[in-house]
């Protein structure tokens, strides 16, 4: 501390001292009162002034530090706002009664405003208004930096909420560190604090991720499970080409999670999956009609298997196994929200209904009814299958 300003502490703590010993004395009530308030005046004078010198020695750190780091030769006592402003972090100073003596840039921009400096109505914190992390509100004077001084005990690395004028919140990670004299009293504190919304949103992201993928692993696993229950074969390669085909459609609509972020699939690329063929230029034996919708995962991931098993019987025995034969397919949102699907075989080879339900018919069932709790039918017309799947809102 420079003489000068040693000589100004001492000065206010002997009158301080002078004070407290005539109020002690008086037996005036009026001269006491003014007695004990001269000595809390001059006892404030004198903080100041030590806290003033205090930030004087931060300055003066700094500049030191880039001195030696950068080789710049700059007396940042003499532009701490310019300094403060530089920091990648909010950075901002309070004197022992929580007044905001100095903030930088960013601080304002994190507090979405900013507060006069020495305003009694902005003390210990430039923002809004503030919560723990448990919503419960926070108070200015019990927020972190009106703990640091009071007690004078160092906060790292605590996390709250801060509420922006226009409403909007962030969470901010805060390192708050009280400035003393050589005698341990507290003259102010410096808070270092920094915007996390980013990154808790982020993580957030991954763990909703995290949860999504180990559901719908699951979930894939337990369609796999089912589809080779239902299957049946007369040789082993029939076997394997049946599972690998309705493994594959699974592999496809799964590249269209991909691409849409796991919201779902849209209907019309489903379709195209599984009816491309029979879709290429001078093809018209595929015609496809509906309005854009896109399906929630579970939904899209059982119809596009739907979708193969019809596809499959359709070119083994239906519509698609004769040149000249035709499909259709189309689908809506009904009234009361539920989605319909039609598919509709035509100039193929004369059909019958099935004597037996066959393994695919108990697939679609199985993927419809139980898992979705939708409905299936079948009507085996002479001049081709009409399969309508309906699916809940």
């Amino acid at each position: 501390m420079s003489q000068k300003q040693s000589e100004e502490v001492l000065a206010c703590h002997e009158q301080a001292a002078e004070a407290e010993g005539k109020a002690e004395t008086a037996a005036d009530l009026s001269v006491n009162t003014e007695g004990l308030d001269m000595k809390g005046r001059s006892l404030l004078l004198a903080r100041s002034i030590a806290f003033t010198k205090r930030l004087g020695d931060f300055t003066a750190t700094a500049s030191d530090w880039l001195r030696q780091s950068t080789g710049i030769n700059t007396d940042l006592t003499t532009l701490p706002d310019r300094l403060f402003d530089l920091l990648p972090v909010g950075l901002y100073v309070c004197d022992p009664d929580g007044l905001i003596r100095l903030y930088n840039r960013r601080a304002a921009e994190l507090w979405g405003r900013s507060p006069k400096l020495d305003d009694p109505a902005d003390r210990f914190c430039g923002a809004y208004r503030m919560y723990r992390l448990d919503g419960a509100h926070l108070p200015h004077a019990d927020c972190p930096m009106g703990e640091v001084l009071r007690t004078g005990i160092s906060v790292v690395d605590q996390e709250i909420v801060i509420e922006r004028p226009d409403g909007s919140r962030g969470v901010a990670l805060v390192n708050i560190e009280a400035l003393k004299d050589d005698s341990g009293n507290i003259l102010g504190a410096v808070n270092c604090f920094q915007d996390l919304t980013e990154r808790k949103a982020t993580e957030e992201q991954i763990a909703t991720l995290a949860r999504e993928a180990e559901h719908r692993a699951k979930n894939v696993l337990a369609t796999v499970q089912a589809m080779v229950h239902l299957t049946r074969a007369d040789t082993a390669d029939e076997l394997k080409d049946a599972i690998a085909g309705r493994i594959q459609a699974l592999a496809h609509v799964h590249s269209l999670f991909v691409q849409s972020r796991w919201t779902g699939a849209n209907v019309h690329s489903l379709v195209m999956q599984e009816l491309s063929p029979y879709c290429g230029d001078g093809e018209t034996r595929a015609r496809i009609d509906g309005p854009k919708l896109l399906l929630e995962p579970n939904a899209a991931q059982s119809l596009a298997i739907a979708l193969h098993e019809l596809a499959t019987n359709a070119a083994k025995y239906g519509a698609l196994s004769t040149p000249h034969g035709r499909v259709q397919v189309e689908w809506s949102r009904v009234a009361d929200g539920r989605f319909v699907l039609r598919w509709i075989e035509s100039d193929g080879p004369l059909v019958a209904p099935p004597r037996r339900q066959g393994f695919g018919t108990r697939v679609l069932e199985s993927l419809i009814r139980d898992q979705l709790k939708g409905d299936i039918r079948c009507d085996w017309h002479t001049e081709g299958l009409v399969c309508e799947i309906v699916l809940p809102a």
